[in-house]
């Protein structure tokens, strides 16, 4: 049975015994990070979390949305709907599909939208050898095979040639990846975005050895699009163990530093107006996990930022010195005292006006 709880920074959740070594786990993978805590209190083992949204999901159906306290932000919605407004103002994502608080579905929408870019701008192709008894000839003759195999077969030839496709390690993962998400996935505009990109990478075969094609895969100068998508091919069916898993048996958190997305919120917000200058998002995931690819997962982001002042020839990385330079600049508002939070509500205002 599935029972979603939705757990703020000031609540504490008291966990069963039958998750209580799941959480465990999840904590000691977390180490080092602070973002969940487990408590012994005399009504029981409790967790708490801060300073980060997420979730964490369980095999027997629970799932916990970690909520950061927004209180200071003056808006209309809930703190998770706060934080995901950012999320797809930083990534570019549109919200005319609908909006997902989701942590996860969020970044299958994002792994959507990256292969989506990469089937527009054209999938790599490249040479590899196949073999096999053939009609006509091409390539070269495999003595050997072709004897054995076509002592009595005549009007067949066992050759070996080079052919050119999409047939390669990156293509398989990405068409792997998608159909792993499409039986994971619960979301009605993802599993549309899904099915569509699976149907166009039907000429491509899956992936039967995911580890092989993984330590395949080769990023260059012309393979430069396929930096997002394997990024998340990665974490999708290596970290987390989609690869063959079922909606049931996996246990993982994936979590976000919520000082990091106010801050990469008030940059992308400060470089909307500006005509000298270039913006950049990056992100860097850390993935742990515990025993076999049905374990239990822990996924990281960690959201960074540079912007490129091309008048003044240089690097800005303070999210305030940009708002504070920004085409239209405000007072910082009050927000308790936290002013990233105060400078991304003042931009969050205007957009949910």
């Amino acid at each position: 049975m599935t029972e979603t709880i939705q757990l703020k920074e000031s609540d504490a959740l008291y966990i069963n015994e039958s998750c209580s070594k799941q959480y465990l786990t999840m904590i000691k993978l977390l180490e080092g990070f602070d973002y969940l805590r487990l408590d012994r209190t005399p009504r029981g083992q409790c967790i708490s979390a801060r300073d980060c949204i997420g979730l964490v999901t369980f095999r027997d159906g629970t799932y916990v949305n970690l909520i950061p306290d927004m209180s200071d932000i003056k808006t209309d919605d809930g703190s998770s709907r706060i934080l995901m407004e950012m999320l797809y103002a930083i990534f570019g994502m549109s919200t005319k599909k609908g909006l997902t608080e989701n942590l996860f579905e969020f970044f299958v929408r994002v792994f959507i939208d990256t292969v989506h870019k990469l089937i527009n701008r054209g999938l790599r192709s490249k040479y590899h050898v196949v073999s096999g008894n053939e009609k006509s000839f091409k390539g070269k003759i495999v003595f050997n095979e072709h004897i054995r195999q076509n002592y009595i077969h005549k009007e067949r030839i066992y050759v070996e040639y080079e052919t050119y496709s999409q047939n390669r390690p990156e293509n398989r993962l990405i068409k792997t990846t998608l159909e792993a998400l499409y039986r994971r996935s619960t979301d009605s505009t993802n599993l549309k975005g899904l099915k569509t990109l699976v149907m166009e990478l039907e000429e491509i075969p899956s992936s039967t050895d995911v580890e092989r094609d993984l330590s395949m895969v080769i990023i260059d100068r012309n393979m430069i699009d396929y930096i997002s998508p394997m990024l998340w091919c990665n974490i999708f069916l290596k970290g987390m163990g989609l690869a063959g898993a079922s909606k049931d048996n996996l246990s993982y958190a994936m979590l976000i530093n919520v000082e990091s997305v106010l801050s990469a919120y008030v940059a992308k917000m400060s470089t909307i107006d500006r005509t000298t200058g270039m913006y950049q998002i990056r992100y860097d995931v850390d993935v742990r996990n515990e025993g076999d690819a049905k374990g239990i997962s822990v996924i990281v982001i960690d959201l960074g930022w540079s912007f490129y002042d091309r008048a003044k020839d240089r690097m800005i990385n303070d999210a305030e010195l940009l708002y504070t330079s920004a085409p239209g600049y405000r007072v910082i508002p009050d927000a308790g005292g936290d002013r990233l939070k105060a400078m991304a509500g003042n931009y969050l205002a205007d957009v949910l006006i």
